[in-house]
């Protein structure tokens, strides 16, 4: 028997906690029980967005959040900055499109962060450009763009900041209201510990005069309806109510721990990996790596490791996206990890690329960072 564990960029491991919650007895989404339990669990998640904004908790996975932002924050007709740098800024675009908003696309080489002087030189005298859309993690190469410097061009100009952290939200430093950042889109199923099928939106002063003013009629996603409730304690339709349960569960265990250290850890981990993939002579793919994984080039000849890592050591991790299929392996580093998950990631590599001297270096790396992070 090999026992299976979750390297992937999502879904990650659910602490046990976490699996108990989700298997309480179902409450009723009106009653005072579930209240209480969904408004604590949007109080701890603005704690970890650094908001303190409106929060919505929606019966979606990630993408239905940024649906749900497009929908909500965009009409037919508006004109839309959009940075594409991989497969979900480019997801960005094409729910743009679908909408009938015309997405003007600042395309980036894949593992390659987005340059803030650039955004300012296409919002420059733009008085048309309603948002720009953005990913804070780009899932797909592991690169982590900066959104604090990307902010700061911004919101000089009347558009509105629209950013994905699928990926980033828990691990990566994200200070929504410090940097005044006016939408911010995110999942259950990655640095918050939680299993798929929620999604999340946190907006702004900003953003919510945008989406009381939209123009665009929706019914089952709409901002203006889920915040009337909220004003009531109530959630406009049946939520995912133990899913919640949940969820609320995993946020207190993040605020606990508390979210610097969290994102410190996370940091750790990242600095770790990539210390001993220089040992294993395993070359990181992003140019700007993201803390909460971190994609590695396959060497040469080694088509075989994710196969391997599955099959022999019961490591799940994910491959390469369009172009980049067979070409990287996305090593997952977020929410519920520790010290002893990094040591087994790295071991397992070297026992398959079948380097040992290379892998008594490369966890000799590893453990370098972590006694610097101890300090």
């Amino acid at each position: 028997m090999i026992k299976k564990q979750l390297f992937t960029p999502g879904p990650t491991e659910v602490p046990p906690e976490t699996l108990a919650a989700t298997a309480r007895p179902v409450l009723h989404h009106r009653k005072e029980g579930f209240k209480k339990l969904y408004f604590s669990a949007v109080s701890n998640l603005g704690k970890i967005f650094r908001s303190s904004g409106e929060i919505f908790i929606l019966a979606t996975s990630g993408t239905g959040a940024m649906e749900t932002a497009v929908c909500n924050f965009t009409s037919s007709g508006d004109k839309a900055l959009v940075v594409v740098s991989g497969k979900f800024g480019k997801r960005w675009k094409e729910l743009l499109n679908t909408f009938g908003v015309e997405a003007e696309v600042l395309n980036y080489e894949w593992g390659r962060p987005a340059d803030p002087g650039d955004i300012k030189e296409k919002l420059e005298g733009r008085k048309d450009i309603k948002a720009v859309f953005t990913t804070l993690v780009e899932t797909s190469t592991g690169t982590l763009h900066p959104i604090e410097k990307i902010a700061s061009v911004v919101k000089e100009s009347p558009a509105a900041l629209i950013v994905d952290a699928v990926s980033g939200l828990g691990c990566d430093v994200i200070e929504t209201d410090k940097w005044e950042i006016d939408v911010v889109v995110s999942g259950s199923q990655k640095a918050l510990m939680t299993p798929p099928g929620l999604g999340f939106i946190c907006v702004n002063k900003k953003a919510k005069e945008l989406y009381e003013k939209n123009e665009r009629k929706n019914y089952y996603w709409d901002l203006k309806k889920a915040s009337g409730r909220h004003k009531n304690n109530q959630v406009p339709y049946t939520p995912a109510v133990n899913l919640i349960a949940g969820l609320e569960q995993s946020v207190k265990m993040i605020n606990k721990e508390g979210i610097e250290n969290v994102w410190e850890r996370h940091k750790m981990f990242s600095e770790a990996t990539r210390a001993a993939m220089d040992k294993l002579g395993i070359e990181v793919f992003s140019e700007s790596p993201a803390r909460g994984l971190t994609a590695i080039k396959i060497p040469e000849g080694k088509s075989f490791i994710i196969k391997e890592l599955k099959e022999k050591f019961g490591i799940v991790v994910a491959g390469g996206q369009a172009h980049l299929k067979g070409k990287i392996a996305r090593l997952g580093h977020m929410g519920y990890a520790d010290k002893s998950d990094i040591l087994k990631l790295i071991t397992a590599l070297g026992v398959i690329v079948e380097d040992f001297s290379g892998l008594s270096a490369a966890l000799k790396a590893a453990n370098e960072i972590f006694k610097k992070y101890a300090k």
